[in-house]
């Protein structure tokens, strides 16, 4: 049984024009953090800048429609790009999708068009911020509380173990928004700009890489920053998080600890005798 893979002639072809345009653009020479931690300023620009030239192509995202900012490639071309830029020592993009679809589905046009398209173009990136000190993965638990007042909300509450590299433009957040419903019923998910008042954000270290932790103290936002209803982000969050759980096989990793930690195995590897 042959388990080669066998490209076509147009695979190819496209492989060898993807190559010479990554030479000539992908950044070079670029130090960061072997452990996973945040870039610093000067590499986190440096990546941003390489970030946009992908997404004026499509290729943060080569398998989604060309309409929402994707590349609107086959399969079997995505293929092809993600393994010519496994070829370069770079860390993870930053560019979390998965609350995409989740957007696609619940999202107003206006969100759409206010959130998608830039993200998959690499003009903003976007933490996934669900899981807490105390509850963890458990969405039931969640403490953090989003009180509802005229024009918007007020939200208080701590987020933690988020990974990744770069600084956020926006963080997708799952808030109590009525603490006297029952559990699950009770949540709503609302993408927040990351730079508004009351918002703090600390990297805790970590044996691999680090933490970061969200502080929200009695932050406004505004009601255009929720996604769908006020009390289905039970269902919201869990097909953010199966999008998570599934996809794709193959793919550029967006957990800067997960690419530390296959670093640090892939040099201990080459050194042994």
């Amino acid at each position: 049984m042959d388990f080669n893979t066998n490209y076509t002639p147009e695979q190819q072809a496209f492989r060898i024009a993807i190559s010479g345009w990554l030479d000539e653009h992908a950044p070079k020479n670029l130090r960061f953090p072997p452990d996973g931690s945040p870039l610093n300023a000067e590499a986190q620009a440096i990546v941003k800048e390489f970030r946009l030239k992908l997404g004026e192509k499509g290729w943060l995202a080569p398998s989604w429609p060309r309409e929402i900012g994707g590349g609107g490639l086959s399969t079997s071309f995505d293929v092809v790009l993600m393994e010519e830029m496994r070829r370069f020592d770079m860390p993870s993009m930053g560019d979390n999708t998965r609350w995409v679809p989740a957007m696609m589905v619940w999202g107003t046009d206006e969100q759409k068009k206010r959130f998608i398209t830039p993200s998959l173009r690499g003009e903003t990136i976007t933490w996934q911020t669900f899981n807490e000190p105390d509850s963890g993965s458990d969405f039931a638990t969640v403490h953090t509380t989003a009180v509802p007042e005229e024009g918007g909300y007020r939200i208080t509450g701590t987020k933690a173990f988020i990974t990744g590299r770069f600084d956020p433009d926006y963080l997708v957040t799952l808030a109590v928004t009525d603490p006297e419903r029952p559990r699950r019923y009770n949540l709503g998910v609302f993408m927040i700009d990351a730079t508004l008042p009351g918002i703090e954000i600390k990297t805790m270290r970590m044996l691999m890489g680090s933490e970061r932790r969200v502080f929200f103290d009695n932050v406004f936002v505004p009601d255009d920053c929720l996604i769908g209803p006020p009390f289905q982000g039970w269902e919201i969050a869990y097909s953010i998080i199966e999008a998570e759980r599934g996809g794709a096989a193959f793919r550029l990793s967006e957990d800067g600890t997960i690419e530390s930690i296959y670093t640090y195995l892939k040099d201990q590897r080459s050194e042994q005798p």
